[in-house]
């Protein structure tokens, strides 16, 4: 019912081409995702493999990123790993 009062106007080829485009690029993106994390994967269970089964691939890069390094996360105190968790 909706669809026979509908106000709207037919796509036209230019709006399909678009809106293709638009789709593929999408794909693309989420493939790349699927790579970046992947990377992400290899390399945190390969540089911190405890820090990653306690935190997580993600929430331990971040960890790792926001302290500067894995040794300046290692030398920081609980109250301090705490605070930049929170953040």
């Amino acid at each position: 019912e909706a669809a026979e009062v509908s106000m709207g106007t037919d796509i036209t080829d230019l709006d399909k081409i678009n809106i293709q485009s638009l789709a593929e690029q999408v794909l693309s993106m989420t493939e790349y995702r699927i790579q970046l994390f992947d990377y992400l994967k290899n390399r945190m269970n390969a540089i911190a493999p405890n820090l990653t089964i306690l935190l997580g691939e993600l929430v331990g890069a971040r960890l790792i990123s926001h302290s500067g390094s894995l040794m300046n996360l290692a030398k920081q105190p609980a109250s301090t790993v705490q605070i930049l968790g929170a953040e």
